[in-house]
């Protein structure tokens, strides 16, 4: 009888593949893999092949996709005239602030407005600790009222997901600077 994996340890479907530990650790900064992984975590940190097999983790299926594409794709090249088309295109992305993982809640939500390659609005980040996940929504709902009206924008073009330690809004949970003595 064989003893089940655990959750970590277990291999994505395909070929040859990459760990879902090691994708899991790829999303957190190069810092917080080194404590959780490194010698005061479980010790699998090897400075030697994680830091290439981090980035790989994070870009092989970009990689592999624009690989793909040129097997497939003769290149066109667009005259300059048509690129320029693309400039007055207004595209929104929603930003959220959430750990790496499928069952981590949503720390924060913004959301940035682009007219091509220039960041033309921004929507400041709230944070959505304690709010439930249908508020959550009603909350994006929202604001894709507010850039319909707006911008004439129906739905996010993107999604990026942003660690919680990067969110710019103060006071917050993730920061030392919360102000300790009102306590």
């Amino acid at each position: 009888m064989t003893k089940p994996k655990s959750d970590l340890s277990q291999k994505s479907t395909g070929g040859r593949s990459i760990p879902l530990k090691c994708k899991k650790c790829a999303l957190l900064s190069a810092a917080q893999a080194r404590v959780l992984h490194g010698s005061d975590g479980d010790d699998c940190w090897n400075p030697k092949v994680c830091h290439s097999r981090r980035s790989y983790a994070r870009h092989h299926d970009r990689i592999k996709q624009q690989r793909n594409r040129q097997r497939q794709e003769t290149v066109l090249e667009l005259p300059p005239d048509d690129i320029a088309v693309f400039q007055d295109l207004q595209y929104a992305v929603l930003v959220v602030y959430r750990e790496a993982g499928a069952e981590s809640i949503v720390h924060a939500i913004s959301v940035q407005v682009w007219q091509g390659q220039k960041r033309i609005a921004i929507v400041e980040p709230i944070h959505c600790v304690g709010l439930v996940p249908s508020q959550i929504h009603q909350y994006v709902k929202k604001l894709l009222t507010l850039l319909e009206s707006s911008y004439e924008i129906r739905k996010f073009a993107a999604l990026e997901r942003l660690d919680p330690y990067l969110c710019p809004i103060r006071p917050c949970l993730h920061h030392l600077e919360v102000d300790c003595a009102a306590v």
